[in-house]
């Protein structure tokens, strides 16, 4: 992969750093695309160190703040010709109401919406790989309990109403929706695929989640698998020649095609969520896309 470039979204950690750095080994040109720019500097010259790849770069990306992803973009698309993999990796889980610098749901907004408009926006740079790009989404099987509230995407209904699981189920829905729409509208030039990633010791749970919810996911993560296996589907999509022309599917974390929930393939649903999105995000679309979406 010694002449691919991939973008990787929450490259620092995790499921993203464990993909990072096979890819890596694999030879290809990276960009880390993260919310701290010195954590993924240092995450970058350590793969380096550790694959001999020094092939990486980085690149700021607060995917809770539509302007900061215009502007990752911009810069991505100033330096960089094409782009063969775009992996849209980082999220965010929380059991409290947050929001996002625009007023979403913060889980809606960082795990659907912010990747939503970093994929638009970095159309140009996958269309110059015309039939060769690969949009790859994490999701989880968790999707599978997913419901659309499109009445309550910016919190609406208030603290007191707030599930964190069910608003990070509705974001993992949000992203196969997504990826059934995408390859919709763009599978003649691209590839897009989604996953589940198994159920992968990170620190997505100890970050943001309460005191309770954090302890509870501390005791359960040795029992669950490693960010280096739950990276195994996420590298088997942006490498392997097997899925070159597969588009527009679901897979687990043993690498097979699966059928997402019934409501995740509901094509009336992925248009209204594409639709609700594309409005959501119209003024932070980099210039030239807003004729072309």
């Amino acid at each position: 992969m010694d002449t691919k470039t991939i973008l990787i979204t929450g490259g620092n950690d995790g499921i993203g750093r464990a993909t990072a750095e096979r890819l890596a080994a694999r030879g290809a040109h990276l960009v880390l695309a993260c919310r701290d720019d010195v954590k993924a500097q240092r995450t970058a010259q350590q793969i380096a160190e550790k694959t001999g790849n020094e092939n990486i770069d980085t690149l700021p990306l607060d995917l809770a703040d539509l302007s900061s992803v215009r502007d990752a973009a911009q810069e991505f698309l100033a330096e960089h010709p094409k782009l063969d993999v775009l992996i849209n990796n980082a999220g965010v889980y929380t059991d409290r109401l947050e929001r996002t610098k625009e007023g979403y749901e913060l889980q809606f907004g960082v795990n659907h919406l912010g990747h939503f408009l970093l994929t638009l926006n970095l159309l140009p740079a996958l269309q110059c790989c015309r039939l060769c790009s690969r949009v790859i989404n994490v999701s989880s099987a968790l999707h599978k309990k997913g419901v659309l509230d499109f009445e309550n995407l910016r919190g609406e209904k208030g603290s007191r109403n707030y599930n964190g699981s069910a608003a990070y189920a509705q974001s993992k829905l949000a992203n196969v929706l997504f990826t059934m729409e995408l390859d919709r509208r763009y599978g003649t030039e691209l590839t897009t695929n989604c996953l589940h990633p198994g159920v992968v010791g990170t620190r997505l749970a100890n970050k943001k989640a309460g005191a309770l919810t954090s302890t509870v996911w501390t005791m359960y993560k040795p029992f669950a698998s490693s960010p280096e296996k739950g990276a195994n589907t996420s590298v088997y999509l942006a490498s392997s020649p097997e899925v070159r022309e597969v588009s527009g599917r679901y897979f687990d974390e043993h690498q097979c095609l699966r059928k997402p929930s019934s409501i995740a393939r509901n094509e009336q649903l992925a248009r209204r969520l594409w639709e609700y999105s594309e409005r959501a995000v119209a003024d932070y679309l980099v210039q030239g896309m807003q004729g072309e979406i």
